[in-house]
């Protein structure tokens, strides 16, 4: 039988737990070179001989995915202790086994990063999605809108540098900055951004209402408009790494969160809106994990919707899983959205029962559950079970932390298609806007101490 990508890891767990045992399958490391390639480190000594017969086992069942220099390292050979010691370790589950593993990539390494903790303020708000076409840049848009008609002073990034419309929704000629995101990233890379330099980023919007303002930073800023031939040798630099003045790599995700907190002054902004690249691309990463922001995922009631984010809930899973919380702050931030969807109840619910089951499976809903803290004493049989009335529900019952947020939904509206809101002003009314982003805007507002006691008055 020829071995594949996802047959290989299931194949080493095998083989190290028929040869080594359940705790050293648990306590070792697996690491997995950026080929795919993998090897195994065994987290005491073992005797030679042994070592070398499973080690041969290994590469026979692992065939092409093995290693080709040590596909098995013993605890004292050299680079060993390190390698089990280090944090970069994710929880693995295959199968019935729980392994560690190092994954080793030459793209989208930003991915292992464990998600930053919650930035401080102001808050920041990240719109992902797998695809376009869910409306996931008019909801920004509406968004921006909705708190500036609140008096508050919002900054919408672009981070979509392959597929940019941010600043053409919120921006005109006459207001589009000099510079946009991936002259940021390009020129950092040179030399540190000065001030001059940053204030060439920012474009004000004109739509903003008179008692709030929205300022824009654009993918593309002037320049690589009056200069199309360049962009593409743009963005091949913006994801490379830099290098810093001490020595280290900055990634990506690295550069941006220092580009955000150059920004994220809350005496020049109360919030900042980030439309992120469709896709699970490595920018997708930055925007996801490295922000300490809330996520809200798009996506329509559709199949392609669950399978790509089952894929990325999987992955998140493997750092709830790692973490030494009961349950990480960063899953109380993951919000579901549903696109376009309809006016029947019953229909969104459906949309949510999926989700539900998606968090499910991902093995983040089971995060957080506790068993009673007190066994029941005295209990010899279920109809011996002794009765406390001092004791509440909570004490004796298991309990479950909120992991998943219920879903929100923004209703299909034909008035938001083809969204231009320079062209027809009067969709970022209130009155308009409201019945199909209002359980959205009621999301967003929580952040807003000031807005959600509105929202509680409203209702």
């Amino acid at each position: 039988m020829t071995i594949r990508f996802d047959d290989s890891l299931p194949a080493l767990v095998s083989v190290i737990r028929t040869g080594f045992g359940s705790a050293a399958l648990a306590q070792g490391v697996a690491v997995r070179d950026v080929t795919g390639r993998l090897a195994f480190v065994l987290p005491r000594e073992f005797d030679a001989e042994l070592v070398e017969r499973i080690g041969n086992l290994l590469i026979d069942e692992l065939g092409p995915y093995a290693r080709t220099d040590r596909v098995l390292v013993n605890a004292t050979d050299f680079g060993a202790e390190a390698l089990l010691k280090t944090e970069s370790a994710l929880s693995v589950k295959v199968n019935d086994s729980a392994i560690r593993l190092i994954d080793r990539r030459l793209v989208g390494a930003d991915w292992l990063r464990t998600p930053a903790a919650k930035a401080p303020p102001p808050p920041r708000f990240v719109f992902a999605s797998l695809k376009g076409g869910v409306g996931r840049s008019t909801a920004l848009a509406i968004t921006a809108a909705h708190l500036a008609s609140a008096g508050k002073r919002v900054l919408a990034i672009d981070l979509d540098m392959e597929a940019p419309g941010l600043g053409s929704l919120l921006l005109d000629d006459g207001t589009l900055p000099e510079f946009g995101l991936i002259d940021a990233l390009v020129e950092n890379g040179l030399a540190p951004l000065d001030e001059a330099f940053l204030a060439d980023l920012v474009g004000p919007s004109d739509l903003a209402d008179r008692r709030g303002r929205i300022d824009v930073i654009p993918a593309f800023g002037r320049r690589s408009i009056q200069n199309p031939g360049d962009v593409l040798s743009k963005i091949a630099r913006a994801y490379t790494e830099d290098i810093r003045p001490d020595g280290s790599m900055a990634s990506i995700l690295d550069q941006v969160a220092e580009l955000f907190d150059r920004f994220a002054d809350p005496a020049r902004y109360d919030a900042i809106l980030v439309d992120a690249r469709a896709g699970l691309h490595e920018t997708t990463a930055t925007a996801i994990l490295g922000l300490g922001a809330e996520v809200f995922l798009f996506g329509l009631d559709e199949a392609q919707t669950f399978q790509g984010y089952a894929a990325l809930l999987g992955h998140l899973g493997r750092f709830a899983k790692s973490s030494t919380a009961e349950v990480p702050e960063w899953l109380g931030r993951l919000s579901m959205v549903q696109g376009k969807a309809p006016a029947d109840e019953n229909a969104r619910e459906a949309f949510a029962d999926k989700c539900k089951q998606m968090f499910i499976a991902s093995g983040l809903e089971s995060v957080g559950l506790q068993p009673p803290t007190e066994p029941l004493l005295g209990a010899g049989s279920f109809s011996d079970v002794p009765w406390d009335d001092d004791q509440s529900d909570e004490d004796v019952l298991p309990t479950e932390q909120d992991v998943f947020r219920a879903p929100v939904a923004i209703l299909n509206n034909e008035q938001f298609m083809g969204f231009d809101p320079r062209q027809k002003r009067s969709l970022l009314s209130q009155d308009v806007y409201r019945f199909s982003y209002g359980m959205f805007l009621t999301r967003v507002d929580e952040s807003f101490p000031d807005l959600r006691s509105a929202d509680h008055a409203a209702n």
